[in-house]
């Protein structure tokens, strides 16, 4: 028993992954996988082993109709073919790696599972396919939509394991090595596809104009942007003239800030106490910071306008105050400029907290208790303690934490749309109508100032990189 195990235990990934397969392969004769529909209601469920128990269906419509479904003489061909591949691609996949120490034999052994791996494969198309026939639908009198048998979660998973383990038999059987490192091959092309390409076709965008023949070099797109067109906008009751996109961008940095110093308020005293208490229950985790993930369970936009709906002219806070006798007319806090404002602010604030209490809290409950023993036995002080010791340590939480929340809030325009009522402009907004728009001047503006944001995320990231490097450099500050 013990050789086996260590036989395990030096089996290379392909192989591994190939005995699972066949593994899968065998149970799934038991697991159900095709659910038979008549007349749109589900009958049954069934497996290539119920195929044999259970082949009969009959059912009356409500027409009066009989249907009489029988799958045994196509089971039993099934069935047997199906658990003789299943059978032996077990034997072979387990012996050729636990029992034979020959690579060329054990290469042999691989093509043959491979061999049954695409013949499992072929049978099971073939069973979904014809398992109910054109002779039944004719004998009942019924058509595809009203009589078929559709193929479950497991049926799909089973045909998915089996491409798998073919793929890691293929390997086997050319003599290839297999290493945890090609499971990061989907995702590289993952990010290769949903990255990195949208990247450069903003890049590309940005410079190339659609015409009727074709592309062309412009920079049409820059010259709508930064235009000498100036509008006069408000920030902090004071009247500014500015280049229009401008104080566009200004006006959303204005709200990225102030949220990402909001959230960090809020959160790190929060994620603090948490953590604190975490640690004198000797729990890893914290039930109550569940509260503050719960609200990212629900759809941004029913927040938002549940926070619109609070502070309306007839809403919540109104009502409150007026019963209270404190005003004796609604306040229009959705009207007023300032007080929309910090309206906004304190909603995307809200939205965003939960991005900046999850990397803070993950820090600090990860300090280790000793050190804040060592730093009083070293006669600090409880401040003194927190300002050396635990401060330091938790900067990459708080570097984590701006960039979970800076870098979303800057082009996040949905809050200021439904707060303001489209009264305020920002980023998100302007890209939106630059794209959406039907002029190809304005689409390739659209395109130029996205490359431009990116530019600033970028170099905003690589100045916090930076700063959490030196975060991590200066976790161990002495006393």
């Amino acid at each position: 028993m013990k050789d086996i195990g260590k036989k395990i235990s030096l089996m290379p990934v392909h192989a591994i992954i190939m005995c699972l397969a066949s593994i899968f392969s065998f149970a799934a004769i038991f697991i159900p996988m095709f659910d038979v529909v008549v007349q749109y209601k589900h009958q049954r469920v069934y497996s290539l082993l119920t195929m044999l128990t259970a082949p009969h269906i009959s059912a009356t419509l409500m027409s009066g109709q009989q249907v009489e479904l029988d799958f045994l003489q196509f089971g039993v061909i099934v069935f047997v073919s199906t658990i003789v591949i299943a059978v032996a691609a077990v034997t072979l996949s387990l012996s050729y790696q636990l029992f034979v120490d020959n690579r060329n034999k054990k290469r042999i052994g691989c093509l043959i599972t491979m061999a049954l791996f695409i013949v499992r494969l072929v049978i099971h198309i073939i069973t979904a396919s014809r398992f109910i026939t054109d002779e039944m639908l004719k004998a009942n009198e019924m058509t595809h939509d009203r009589l078929y048998a559709a193929q479950t979660f497991m049926g799909n998973a089973l045909v998915l394991v089996l491409i798998i383990g073919i793929i890691a038999s293929l390997y086997g059987a050319l003599g290839l090595k297999m290493n945890y490192k090609l499971f990061a091959y989907p995702y590289i092309l993952w990010i290769v596809v949903f990255t990195v390409l949208p990247l450069l076709l903003i890049l590309f965008r940005a410079f190339f104009k659609s015409t009727g023949a074709g592309y062309e070099f412009t920079t049409a797109g820059f010259e709508v942007l930064f235009e000498n067109k100036t509008v006069t906008a408000t920030f902090y009751g004071q009247s500014l003239v500015l280049q229009e996109y401008f104080s566009v961008f200004l006006r959303s940095l204005d709200y990225a800030v102030w949220t990402t110093i909001g959230c960090l308020v809020v959160a790190y005293p929060l994620a603090y106490i948490l953590a604190r208490r975490a640690r004198s229950l000797h729990q890893s985790g914290s039930r109550l910071l569940l509260l503050f993930v719960l609200p990212m369970w629900m759809n941004t936009m029913l927040r938002t306008y549940a926070w619109r709906a609070f502070f309306s002219e007839t809403g919540v806070l109104n009502t409150i105050l007026a019963n209270m006798n404190l005003i004796n007319e609604p306040v229009l806090f959705l009207k007023n400029e300032i007080l929309a404002d910090i309206i906004t602010k304190l909603v995307m604030t809200n939205d965003f907290l939960p991005y900046m209490i999850l990397p803070i809290y993950s820090v600090l409950i990860k300090i280790e208790p000793s050190l804040l023993e060592a730093s009083y036995d070293l006669g600090a002080g409880k401040a003194m303690t927190f300002l050396k010791v635990t401060l330091p340590l938790s900067l990459p939480g708080v570097i984590s934490g701006i960039q979970m929340v800076f870098m979303p809030s800057l082009t996040f325009y949905m809050i200021p749309d439904i707060i303001t009522e489209g009264s305020k402009t920002t980023v998100g907004n302007t890209i939106q109508s630059f794209v959406l728009n039907e002029s190809s001047t304005l689409n390739q503006a659209g395109n130029v100032l996205s490359l431009l944001l990116l530019i600033f995320v970028l170099i905003t990231m690589g100045i916090l990189r930076n700063s959490d490097k030196e975060a991590e450099g200066g976790g161990m500050m002495t006393l």
